[in-house]
């Protein structure tokens, strides 16, 4: 799943197109002494075959800031994580029909949420928490979270933290996405749920291979049903808020920015952002394989 796409190089346009692609960006000029990196995550990727390019940890180690959506401070993990659950210990099978509850639950139990785990944890979770848990599920073992990893390689390059957001503006964006239209985009997935892991591996081979970061966005959004609300409110506004503390960063040391990769694609991502505030922005070519080591 993380090697990269071999290819018959078909012409030279193509091949200069396709060059064009990856998940690592270089920023430079503008006022900047050195060059910092914004690298497109996502939440979770299956482990089997998946290395960090070494592009990525190479610019990493050689930072001095961390820039991330959220802090992953246990502390703060436990604040979030219960703040995505329905409001006054509500259960979703308040929200939804008797014949999408069972086909959640089914799909709950087979990929080992058993023991009560649906009435006690699943159950209280917001609709489109459940949308993507439930693909998280299907992994089971085979999970891996690249924002731990890259976590862990700044802390043990001494890197300053920065976190973008907190618990309280997650929470905010999120109450612009009405239940209603969340309880649509669950029932969706659960009557669609081959497709809709299907949809998820796509986007993992255009994330790995392709490093296409608009069919990633695409299918990311075609999850939430392509609202365009919570579009806007969780991911264009907010990045754009985000802009002057990342330049700030950016101004006072060389930094790695991470964030999902919704934020940085489109025409209100930040890479158009940062464009259009003068600074130079290139393409990192990156290798999804592991680097070769001699015998």
């Amino acid at each position: 799943m993380r090697f990269l796409l071999i290819l018959v190089f078909l012409s030279l346009p193509w091949l200069v197109l396709a060059q064009e692609q990856s998940a690592l960006y270089k920023i430079e000029w503008n006022g900047l002494k050195q060059a910092s990196y914004v690298f497109g995550t996502i939440n979770f990727l299956p482990q089997f075959g998946y290395f960090l390019p070494v592009e990525v940890k190479t610019v990493l180690e050689k930072s001095e800031v961390y820039v991330n959506k959220l802090s992953m401070k246990p502390k703060v993990q436990r604040k979030f994580s219960e703040a995505l659950k329905l409001p006054e210990g509500g259960s979703i099978d308040s929200y939804l029909n008797v014949e999408d509850q069972e086909k959640l639950k089914e799909i709950i139990e087979t990929y080992g949420g058993r023991n009560q785990a649906y009435k006690n944890f699943y159950s209280k979770l917001q609709p489109v928490i459940l949308v993507t848990t439930t693909t998280a599920l299907t992994l089971q073992n085979n999970i891996t979270y690249p924002e731990r990893e890259l976590e862990d390689i700044a802390k043990h390059n001494k890197l300053k933290f920065v976190s973008l957001s907190n618990v309280d503006e997650e929470v905010e964006a999120f109450k612009v996405f009405p239940i209603s239209e969340q309880v649509e985009a669950l029932s969706f997935a659960v009557n669609n749920f081959s497709g809709h892991i299907k949809d998820y591996k796509k986007m993992v081979r255009s994330y790995n291979k392709e490093q296409d970061l608009e069919e990633v966005k695409k299918i990311t959004f075609r999850a939430f049903k392509n609202n365009q609300a919570f579009e806007d409110a969780y991911y264009n506004k907010r990045t754009a808020d985000w802009l002057p503390q990342i330049e700030k960063v950016m101004k006072s040391r060389p930094s790695f920015i991470a964030l999902g990769v919704a934020h940085l694609v489109g025409e209100k991502g930040l890479i158009s952002l940062l464009k259009a505030a003068g600074y130079e922005v290139s393409t990192v070519i990156l290798d999804f394989v592991p680097a070769k080591t001699s015998n």
